[in-house]
């Protein structure tokens, strides 16, 4: 098994749209796939979100040779998408510099506990690097411990200085 982090796009919208689906179903929404669909499509065209993906590349004892007789439709059903980190870009005017926020991060069920998630949030941290941004901020539910561990794991701390409130429109 291999796990692969790329950047999505268009090509990829199903397959986001799913998972995104699922993610949101986590936090107690209905399933709503053609809703997620449309929402996940105008992020990307729009370029407001970058999403990266994880994929799950199963490794095949075929030698290379045999591997290029495999069709195509069998090539891509060795390839599943596992997981997705969605960050919306945004800035610090106090800072006056590019941050990010990671909104949603979400692996499949059946793959939890293999180290997916980190390795999105680690390429979430490199791309940071690269493009300059000056932090990152997240926010997760108060119940889940899985997910403060893995943050705080990647030198994430809990912001002490500010309360944050929010109002529904």
């Amino acid at each position: 098994m291999e796990i692969v982090i790329r950047q999505a796009n268009l090509s990829d919208l199903s397959e986001v749209s799913r998972l995104f689906n699922e993610y949101r179903m986590f936090y107690g929404q209905h399933s709503d796939l053609e809703a997620c669909t449309c929402f996940i499509q105008e992020r990307i065209r729009n370029n407001e979100s970058l999403i990266f993906i994880a994929e799950w590349k199963e490794q095949r004892r075929e030698t290379l040779a045999a591997a290029t007789a495999i069709d195509e439709k069998e090539r891509e059903s060795a390839i599943t998408t596992v997981g997705l980190v969605q960050i919306y870009p945004s800035f610090s005017s106090v800072s006056m510099g590019p941050i990010w926020i990671i909104n949603d991060l979400y692996v499949d069920s059946y793959y939890r506990q293999q180290g997916i998630g980190r390795k999105l949030m680690q390429a979430v941290m490199k791309q940071a690097k690269e493009h300059q941004i000056l932090r990152i901020t997240l926010s997760t539910g108060l119940s889940n411990e899985r997910a403060q561990a893995l943050y705080t794991s990647e030198g994430y701390t809990q912001d002490l200085s500010f309360m944050y409130y929010e109002c529904n429109v």
